[in-house]
């Protein structure tokens, strides 16, 4: 009566009873519903290792290494995932692409997303989604995908003479990090700078980024728009690319769905927010709400009427006119 507990697994002569593998999935999936991906990986690694071409695991799976960063397996896994004629096709496609922007192969997810759109097979309420990870993709590929430019040497400077230039000429400065080795000396200027409440939004941003990119992995105070927060660079998402801006992305497209150009002032509109707010993400509103706020933020723009004054219509207004500085 074996075929009732399943098909023994055999790998390198050593058999594997198809409880403990089960056992090992389940861990995984309760790991996955408690957001402790280290230990989904740990169980999930070694169910893989048995039976790689089993479908309950490579979602999951390819889930939890996207989220601890281990971007090269889990895009082995997502490929798979893809190979395994799953019916969630796009869902695994859309985390493939994520993948493979965090991996940086720019030029792929591209013709890929082209591909999927030019033959219809994205469905009309998934196409912001993929026009969303699209421009995303270019805007990434423009500014931080620079393979045929070697390290160079650059000029550092002191706080103080950082602090006597403009915004425009801060901007600058930071520019020579770019593409360039930082030591330790630079990095402690940049936490500086990161922490200086004082700067324009957009310079710690940079200052930020600048460090995410470098590894940094001490703890920072970032002070922005009234509010705090602690953060390890090494740690943090890119701007706009975490889930929750892409969230909001997906409800101001289904909110403006008849109309495509509040739609798409709408979506500059959060994705700057993004930017100039970064690391701050509307950490204490509903993605619903955000998306609620810039609708009256955009319609406000057409009709001349006021938005209701909340906090968070306050804050989004108050973010937006940084960007017109």
């Amino acid at each position: 009566m074996r075929h009732r507990y399943g098909r023994l697994v055999k790998k390198d002569n050593v058999v594997v009873f198809p409880g403990a593998l089960e056992r090992l999935i389940e861990r995984g999936l309760d790991a996955v519903e408690d957001t402790d991906y280290a230990e989904a990986v740990e169980a999930f690694g070694q169910a893989y290792h048995f039976d790689s071409d089993n479908t309950r695991i490579l979602a999951p799976y390819a889930v939890s290494l996207y989220e601890t960063k281990d971007f090269p397996l889990a895009k082995e896994v997502a490929t798979k995932l893809l190979h395994s004629g799953t019916t969630d096709y796009l869902d695994a496609m859309e985390l493939y692409l994520a993948i493979s922007i965090q991996l940086q192969d720019y030029d792929e997810v591209e013709m890929t997303i082209e591909a999927l759109l030019d033959e219809d097979i994205v469905p009309p309420d998934m196409v912001n989604k993929f026009n969303y990870l699209r421009e995303l993709n270019k805007r990434l590929s423009y500014r931080y995908l620079r393979e045929d430019l070697e390290p160079r040497k650059f000029d550092t400077f002191t706080m103080e003479e950082f602090l006597e230039g403009t915004t425009e000429t801060q901007q600058k400065m930071l520019a020579e990090f770019e593409n360039s080795e930082l030591d330790r000396a630079t990095q402690i200027l940049l936490s500086q700078i990161v922490e200086k409440e004082s700067l324009h939004p957009i310079v710690i941003t940079y200052a930020l980024v600048l460090l995410r990119d470098s590894g940094y992995e001490g703890e920072l105070t970032v002070r922005k728009f009234g509010q705090s927060k602690q953060v390890i660079p090494a740690e943090l998402e890119l701007p706009s690319q975490d889930e929750r801006s892409i969230d909001v992305v997906n409800q101001i497209g289904i909110l403006f769905e008849k109309d495509p150009t509040r739609m798409q002032m709408a979506i500059d509109a959060s994705l700057r927010y993004g930017i100039v707010a970064y690391p701050f993400c509307w950490d204490e509103f509903s993605t619903t709400d955000v998306a609620d706020a810039y609708t009256q933020y955009i319609e406000s723009m057409f009709t001349g009427e006021p938005v209701i004054a909340t906090e968070l219509n306050s804050m989004i207004r108050s973010v937006d006119q940084q960007t017109e500085r």
